[in-house]
């Protein structure tokens, strides 16, 4: 069966059926969206370079990036705070990466490289934005993925709707971890066989300096001292 799995229509239905989505604040920025629920609580969704605008409910559909972005910030603000965590922390302190012979990374944590090769584990790194280094040509991705154990796949390809193909392309029993604060961390994701971890974020509740700081542009580093990483694992 080759039928495509979209699992944000999946998130966003069961985040609506919690929370409806036309109750929901969005804060708009260059690098990220956040979406803050009536009870406080605070999602976000890298933009990757998208001019967002806000989408009325009866307007989201999910071929449009831009609806996508939003409906990822969207699902994080309502389900991220209905699940019990495993931990807290840093994947690479979570995850024991030399138990793997192919590892991928999908998406270039540099931080998270270093990391890895410190413990002599080195990635084959893919990422769009083909300026980040060290990265490999994107041509060569679906043979590396076909090879892999192991995947380290930013969250952003939920939103930028790259997630479904790159989870096909992998072997049966390779083990996929989400990563970044885009993640999803509701039990749906972990209904997708190959996803061993989801790696993300939550937010102080009605935490205005995150919202502030999204509306002036900046990246994961200019808010990341207010949140707090949690992952959890099957």
């Amino acid at each position: 069966m080759n039928t495509k799995l979209d699992i944000l229509e999946k998130l966003f239905a069961k985040a609506n059926q919690q929370i409806p989505y036309k109750d929901i604040t969005f804060t708009l920025g260059d690098k990220y969206v956040a979406a803050q629920c009536p009870d406080g609580n605070i999602g976000v969704c890298a933009t990757l370079g998208t001019k967002v605008r806000e989408q009325n409910s009866d307007e989201i559909t999910f071929k449009s990036q831009n609806n996508r972005i939003l409906a990822n910030a969207y699902v994080n603000s309502v389900l991220n705070y209905r699940v019990k965590f495993d931990g807290t922390g840093d994947i690479f302190n979570a995850v024991e990466f030399r138990d793997f012979n192919n590892v991928v990374m999908i998406g270039y944590f540099g931080s998270l490289v270093e990391k890895l090769k410190s413990k002599g584990v080195s990635p084959y790194v893919f990422d769009i934005d083909q300026h980040e280094a060290p990265v490999l040509p994107m041509e060569v991705q679906a043979k590396y993925l076909s090879h892999a154990d192991c995947i380290i796949l930013t969250s952003t390809s939920i939103s930028n709707n790259t997630f479904d193909g790159i989870v096909k392309a992998t072997p049966e029993h390779c083990s996929i971890f989400m990563l970044g604060p885009s993640t999803p961390l509701d039990d749906l994701m972990f209904s997708i066989p190959k996803i061993k971890g989801l790696f993300g974020s939550i937010f102080p509740n009605n935490n205005t300096e995150t919202l502030h700081l999204i509306a002036q542009g900046v990246g994961t580093r200019g808010f990341m001292h207010n949140m707090q990483k949690v992952f959890r694992l099957k």
